[in-house]
């Protein structure tokens, strides 16, 4: 059975590295965008437009990514059998543009779900803090505002 001290030691241990993984979240890099993020399926018509920066569902991501290689590879198997030089762009960007902002895109979307899991951790840790620990811990947030 753990006592509260050894309990108060280990939820302090704890909330601690909360801190540093939420420290470590907000630190990462904002997006280099590389493209507009405005992407569409046809090259033609504006109506199937999609901002890339605010799709919520990977799956949609994936597509998108996996429509830009079909069609990359198809271009690059027509100009190899053609005997020509082609370089594929579509809607006016790169593969690897593309790429890049979905990438990016992907990346914020866990980072949002890693932020949610980790502010879950830390509100069932405070759930365990002792009364003695929360005293303590309120005294020494006053000392760090007061040292402002």
């Amino acid at each position: 059975m753990t006592t509260t001290s050894n309990q108060d030691e280990l939820v302090q241990e704890l909330l601690k590295k909360v801190q540093e993984k939420k420290k470590t979240l907000e630190e990462a890099v904002k997006p280099n965008w590389l493209t507009g993020g405005i992407f569409g399926f046809s090259a033609n018509s504006a109506h199937d437009r999609s901002d890339i920066k605010l799709i919520v569902d990977t799956g949609k991501l994936v597509e998108m990514y996996g429509f830009l290689i079909t069609r990359k590879e198809k271009a690059d198997q027509a100009a190899k059998e053609l005997d020509v030089v082609y370089n594929f762009k579509w809607l006016g960007f790169t593969a690897d543009e593309w790429k890049n902002d979905i990438q990016a895109r992907i990346n914020q979307l866990q980072l949002h779900f890693k932020r949610s899991a980790l502010a879950d951790l830390e509100s069932r840790l405070n759930a365990q803090v002792s009364p003695e620990l929360r005293s303590a811990m309120e005294l020494e947030a006053i000392g760090a505002a007061l040292e402002l």
